[in-house]
């Protein structure tokens, strides 16, 4: 191309050129943000025109391109004429990323539920009380059990023997799979 010579392009190849919408630079044409030539653009001038009359919003993609590169970078909208589409599509995606990822986490704590890797601690809690309960009943009921064989029983070793014997069964009701 000859020195001096203007390459003009429509809005729509300066848009997918610049990464944003063909709306976002129609309103900055509008607006009077960047300037046509006989109805086009010239993207060496608009780029500069874009950099130095359109404000960056925050938390935009343009905002990243600016703290990186020092210019106006890609994408860029001005604040107060946003394009609504795009932050209601990016927050779309956004959210339908987020309920994604809550329901493959989900169905992985499902499957390892029903794999029995993973028990509910609701459950796990009434299973523990119920052996708690059983086990303190076990101990309780020694007394009566034993009361009258412990009376008569003159030998110390086999009182001892008695009593580590029911003690060793209520311990094995208390470990016994149910």
């Amino acid at each position: 191309m000859p020195v001096g010579t203007v390459q003009l392009i429509t809005q729509a190849e300066y848009a997918r050129r610049r990464g944003c919408t063909e709306g976002a630079v129609r309103r900055a044409v509008r607006d009077g943000r960047i300037s046509l030539i006989n109805g086009k653009i010239d993207p060496v001038a608009a780029d500069a025109q874009w950099a130095r009359n359109t404000r960056v919003r925050a938390g935009s993609r343009a905002t990243d391109d600016v703290n990186l590169s020092g210019s106006g970078g890609t994408g860029g909208t001005a604040a107060g004429d946003d394009d609504d589409d795009e932050d209601n599509a990016a927050g779309y995606w956004k959210s339908r990323a987020r309920r994604e990822r809550a329901e493959a986490e989900l169905a992985e704590l499902k499957l390892a539920e029903l794999q029995g890797q993973l028990v509910r601690a609701d459950d796990w809690a009434a299973a523990l009380a119920k052996r708690a309960a059983a086990f303190r009943e076990g101990l309780l009921q020694i007394p009566a059990r034993l009361a009258a064989q412990l009376a008569a029983e003159t030998d110390q070793a086999r009182i001892h023997g008695l009593l580590e014997d029911e003690l060793r069964q209520v311990m094995s009701q208390l470990t016994a799979a149910t």
